[in-house]
């Protein structure tokens, strides 16, 4: 044996000791006569147990978080206390590598999954966390190449360049609340005040459609430009007739951070979804959808006051005609705004005090031309507080929040006017969130 492998031997063995490989029982004696062919032995062991990565040049990385929930919830006939998955931190973990190809090119790769088979914005009266049931789901696989001056392109199945938009906030108010509420009570159904009964129609068709205003992820291919004065742009385009794109911007200005975007969508074969449809309509094709989306968030660091808004218009052009009649849907809109104070009050991290309020119309909207004058439009909002304490020394986040949803449906026609009186719906909800 070299005296090059005999220091291999002693310093794989060594470290198989230190991190408690062997028995704090073995003994020198138990080598015998053979030692040397024993260390060989053990060596060859360690060599095949230990784990490797496929190769040297591409740097791993596992991170994530666990995160789940406490929802006390009332909705003016029924109440419960649901335990869940889901808001802004459904729980996930990703694996993603780098690579260096050059000075000035890098390449990767993103793996990311979902875990939230007891999601608080798919439970409702009918049922808690416990009777959803699910599985692991794919958010994110995708391989890039980056250039310092070219840009960025990006291949697979993931975000979009209007994903995750219109949830732009430089708080960490966001654990707890954001620009799309339905994430946390969207599956609940709307309860009929006259009649005191549920109503085929959930919260997330109050609020967004049933289809978020943050853009699902797609198959696709997107382009990204160098950022320059902070500015970068987005394009993508994805299967079945989908595009986007999107501005933004992050920035300082003597103590005040800013952050802004703007996206415009258009998904031209996207199903049908208003809510309504199929109540009256089978078989109905697909649509286009134009979608419109802007964002704000600033914060002042040494007061640590920060304010965040967010908008969008959807266009659905969905109509049906027949002779001197038609129906169509109505252009929905959303707007939200958040404002509170983030400070390290307690020396454990930043505590974050927010208040919120989210107003969406006509959403189920729709009007008919000679079928009775038929209009229906609609009007939800949220309003809420709650706060959200850091605890840096192990990147955990608790939080405590309060919503209360309320909202109107009304109808008009050549036969008179009505209205779908909704009760109330509120939940109080506690959280953890621990990021690794």
């Amino acid at each position: 044996m070299t005296a090059s492998k005999w220091i291999a031997g002693i310093g794989v063995t060594a470290a198989a000791i230190a991190i408690g490989l062997y028995s704090y029982g073995a003994k020198a004696a138990d080598l015998g006569g053979d030692c040397c062919a024993d260390l060989e032995s053990r060596i060859a062991e360690l060599e095949v147990s230990t784990a490797r990565k496929g190769n040297r040049k591409v740097s791993l990385q596992i991170s994530g978080f666990v995160s789940h929930t406490i929802m006390r919830w009332d909705d003016g006939g029924q109440s419960d206390t649901y335990i869940g998955d889901g808001g802004m931190n459904s729980s996930r973990f990703r694996i993603t590598g780098t690579a260096r190809v050059n000075p000035d090119v890098t390449a990767g790769f993103t793996y990311e999954f979902g875990i939230n088979n007891n999601a608080i914005g798919s439970m409702n009266q009918l049922g808690g966390g416990d009777d959803l049931g699910g599985a692991v789901i794919l958010r994110d696989s995708t391989v890039w190449m980056q250039h310092k001056t070219l840009g960025k392109v990006k291949i697979g199945y993931g975000s979009t360049a209007t994903d995750n938009l219109i949830l732009l906030d430089l708080s960490n108010a966001g654990v707890a609340a954001s620009a799309d509420p339905a994430l946390w009570n969207g599956g609940f159904m709307l309860r009929s005040k006259a009649a005191n009964g549920l109503v085929p129609v959930t919260w997330a068709n109050m609020l967004n459609q049933g289809v978020s205003f943050d853009t699902a992820r797609r198959n696709h291919v997107l382009y990204e430009t160098p950022t320059l004065a902070g500015f970068s742009v987005q394009g993508a385009i994805a299967e079945d007739n989908f595009w986007d794109a999107a501005l933004r911007y992050a920035g300082e200005f003597g103590g005040v951070r800013v952050a802004g975007a703007v996206g415009y969508s258009v998904d031209g074969e996207a199903p049908l979804f208003h809510p309504l449809a199929p109540l009256a309509f089978t078989g109905l094709p697909a649509t286009e959808i134009k979608t419109a989306v802007a964002a704000l968030s600033v914060m002042h660091v040494p007061s640590g006051l920060f304010l965040t808004a967010a908008g969008g218009q959807r266009e659905t052009g969905f109509k049906i005609t027949g002779g001197a009649s038609s129906l169509s849907a109505k252009d929905s809109q959303f707007w939200h705004v958040m404002a509170g104070i983030q400070q390290n009050w307690t020396g454990l991290g930043a505590t974050t005090v927010y208040a919120e309020y989210h107003e969406a119309k006509d959403m189920i909207g729709f009007s008919t031309v000679n079928l009775f004058g038929i209009d229906v439009s609609s009007k939800a909002n949220v309003l809420g507080f709650g706060v959200v304490q850091k605890i840096d020394a192990a990147d955990l986040d608790v939080w405590a929040a309060y919503k209360a949803y309320s909202g109107d449906v009304d109808l008009k026609s050549s036969f008179g006017n009505g209205s779908l009186g909704v009760q109330d719906f509120s939940t109080v909800m506690a959280g953890i969130k621990l990021s690794f």
